[in-house]
């Protein structure tokens, strides 16, 4: 089935679904639905990010700004750990990966944009290929980088990866 043909849920605050839209029709700048973020964190504390590509297929809100190096809509049914795996799987190209959660819950972005999501991390290399489709570049930094870019330069960082980092880094393994 095409990617924008699966249906996705739309949920209340609490995550609970109220509704529901094919991915395709999902307009990312109102509804509310279930996103879950994997954080790649390399073997020795590093955090990988993804720089978040343009796309007329099915366009990113926070295109060519850094975020989570993997992400994706949980479609209706799915759990968040199978869309989690879903996501690594075709996203970064590691099969098999022991993804670790971290929290969830709603967001409410400094844009004013509500999401509700699940974090998990994944502790592994840099994948050495990935899909371009959905990833522009991934770029690794240490985690004192990270503060420092996000308190220096927030414009460079999706909304959503500065609110993840923001409630979540003490979660991290770095």
């Amino acid at each position: 089935m095409e990617h924008g043909r699966h249906p996705v849920d739309l949920v209340d605050e609490n995550g609970l679904v109220v509704g529901s839209k094919l991915r395709r029709d999902i307009d990312k700048s109102r509804d509310v639905y279930h996103v879950v973020y994997i954080v790649l964190v390399t073997p020795v504390g590093q955090v990988v990010m993804g720089k978040i590509p343009a796309r007329t297929d099915l366009p990113n809100l926070y295109a060519d700004q850094l975020g989570a190096p993997a992400a994706t809509i949980r479609r209706s049914g799915e759990s968040p750990l199978a869309a989690a795996r879903r996501c690594i799987e075709r996203e970064l190209f590691i099969d098999g990966a022991k993804v670790v959660p971290v929290g969830g819950g709603l967001f409410t972005l400094d844009d004013g944009r509500q999401t509700y999501v699940s974090v998990y991390y994944l502790v592994a290399e840099p994948p050495e290929s990935y899909s371009n489709t959905d990833i522009g570049e991934l770029v690794t930094f240490t985690p004192r980088e990270v503060r420092e870019r996000i308190e220096h330069h927030p414009e460079e960082f999706a909304p959503t990866f500065i609110e993840l980092w923001r409630r979540y880094q003490d979660r991290l393994p770095l």
